[in-house]
């Protein structure tokens, strides 16, 4: 094992002032794009994981995997090729066992202590004179690095964390037990740490919360579905049902999830139509925001800032948006100019279509000057259009793109 470099002295007052917790704590959610990042998301730590590390142990602990090693290790099916790549960036034909050990611990559906438990005895069975239950400085150290560079490779994130950046966390391991560099850490000790300390336990849940935009989806269909079902059953059999009705129905206020009676009176009134009724396209088109914006409200205060907003419209555009961009939208739809955008000012703008999201795409534009950052986020066949169109699109389901209807 080799010995980390430590920082130079310049580097040190830079890191004191901006740790890895900082850049982590202002990072939303992360979103698995790629497959290999979305493969390991179905796997489960303790059926599936954990057993792929005791026999990696068992067999020898090889520091590397060539491709045909990948394969049968992880039992890889689909792809292979292309995951493997995901790990090779120097393209030297072998791969770091333990950064693929760490994304396949981290990203894999469990508890998030076992996933702690599980990182520490990847290494500590490396420990010298039969000291089994604890890991060294370099130990620590090249466990620190293979988890960070391990999830950056595989996950789409807005921050980097340089080696030096986690040598100082490191130190502030061994710092918080009073440990000398030559001594070692327990594993109670390293579990502790990883679930007190703001800064790993702030990098360890934004992992563990993670999810790909497929699961996102598929959380807001199984409402809309518990929605339709409650519609149908007030309508018994009917097209319409009276805003009086469905006031009354509790089922369709649970599924709301932590609204106020003002937001269910303004969804209610933006469902009913002229003729004082709710038929089930416009009860549609405007629980289907409010779901979106629920999914993405990881705290449930029902507002949603800049970075958790960046997830909102990726989940609807299928896209990356910028941070330019989010920037403006935010200030084109927030009424109250409060910073943030709430559920009501979002299912406003969804819902009057040709009013507020056509208003707040018109500011937004007029504010951006160049949407060529975005542009380049874009597939190459939507790069005439804006992020605001695209969203349109997803949110009207019918655009005209390059001459041709799209549904």
């Amino acid at each position: 094992l080799r010995s980390p470099r430590p920082p130079s002295s310049l580097v040190v007052p830079f890191l004191l002032h901006s740790p890895m917790g900082n850049k982590v704590f202002c990072h939303a959610r992360v979103i698995l794009t790629e497959d290999i990042a979305l493969n390991v998301k179905s796997s489960n730590l303790v059926r599936d994981v954990i057993p792929i590390v005791y026999k990696w142990r068992a067999d020898g602990a090889e520091l590397s995997f060539d491709l045909h090693e990948f394969k049968t290790t992880f039992d890889v099916v689909k792809g292979v090729e292309h995951q493997f790549s995901v790990f090779d960036t120097d393209a030297n034909g072998r791969i770091d066992a333990h950064e693929v050990m760490m994304v396949y611990i981290l990203l894999s559906s469990g508890d998030l202590g076992k996933k702690i438990e599980t990182v520490f005895e990847t290494f500590e069975f490396q420990a010298h004179d039969g000291d089994v239950g604890s890991i060294n400085f370099d130990e620590a150290m090249i466990m620190l690095e293979s988890c960070v560079r391990g999830v950056q490779k595989v996950c789409t994130v807005d921050f980097h964390i340089a080696e030096d950046e986690v040598y100082f966390h490191c130190k502030s391991l061994f710092d918080k037990y009073k440990t000398n560099h030559d001594g070692r850490i327990t594993r109670k000790e390293f579990c502790d740490w990883c679930q007190e300390d703001p800064s790993p336990k702030a990098f360890l849940s934004l992992f563990q919360l993670a999810q790909g935009l497929p699961d996102i989806n598929a959380m807001v269909q199984q409402v809309n579905l518990r929605q339709s079902q409650v519609f149908q059953m007030e309508a018994q059999g009917q097209l319409f049902i009276t805003p009086k009705e469905l006031m009354g129905s509790e089922e369709f206020r649970r599924l709301l999830r932590k609204s106020s009676d003002w937001e269910v009176d303004t969804l209610v009134r933006l469902m009913t139509d002229e003729s004082g009724r709710i038929g089930s396209d416009r009860f549609h088109s405007v629980l289907r925001p409010w779901n979106i914006f629920d999914a993405c409200d990881l705290n449930g205060d029902g507002d949603l800032d800049s970075k958790e907003m960046e997830i909102l419209l990726w989940v609807h555009m299928r896209v990356k948006p910028t941070q330019e961009f989010v920037r403006e939208f935010v200030q084109a739809i927030d009424g109250d100019n409060s910073g943030t955008v709430d559920r009501i000012e979002w299912v406003n703008a969804i819902v009057k279509s040709h009013g507020g999201i056509e208003e707040a795409a018109l500011k937004a534009s007029e504010r951006t000057k160049s949407m060529n950052t975005s542009r380049r986020s874009l597939p190459a066949s939507m790069h005439r259009h804006s992020a605001v169109e695209v969203l349109l699109a997803r949110e009207g389901h019918l655009v005209a793109l390059d001459g041709h209807l799209v549904h």
